[in-house]
């Protein structure tokens, strides 16, 4: 399933034919917005249905959650380095702590903050 938290779309007819048919089917389904969104995505053409777009990712190193940070970030060096354009905290539960200390790592450049925090494995 794509996160859909952070995405990016131009307005164009088949993406507003997308927005269109997610909005249609979260109207009339008791569905997970993020299920809806990657299934009309991901789901080819077939007979009866016309796949509307190509999809990439965005860096996940630019554009991270909090398990990327956690699990693989925090591990090289290299990569520590790194300042994202965002970090998604949605993976481990104790959001407001980590989200506190995400702050202070990239913001404050706390380099030793995060080092409290196991990666949730």
């Amino acid at each position: 399933v794509f996160n859909s938290f952070f995405f990016h779309i131009r307005p164009t007819i088949p993406v507003i034919e997308l927005l269109d048919r997610v909005a249609d089917r979260l109207a009339k389904e008791n569905a997970w917005d993020r299920y809806v969104i990657s299934e009309e995505i991901f789901n080819p053409s077939h007979p009866g249905y016309k796949g509307l777009l190509d999809k990439r990712v965005m860096d996940y190193y630019n554009f991270m959650n909090n398990k990327i940070l956690f699990k693989t970030v925090m591990e090289d060096d290299k990569l520590r380095k790194l300042k994202p354009v965002i970090v998604h905290v949605n993976y481990h539960p104790d959001k407001l702590p980590r989200i506190k200390a995400v702050i202070d790592f990239y913001v404050n450049n706390n380099q030793d903050v995060l080092q409290a925090f196991t990666d949730g494995s």
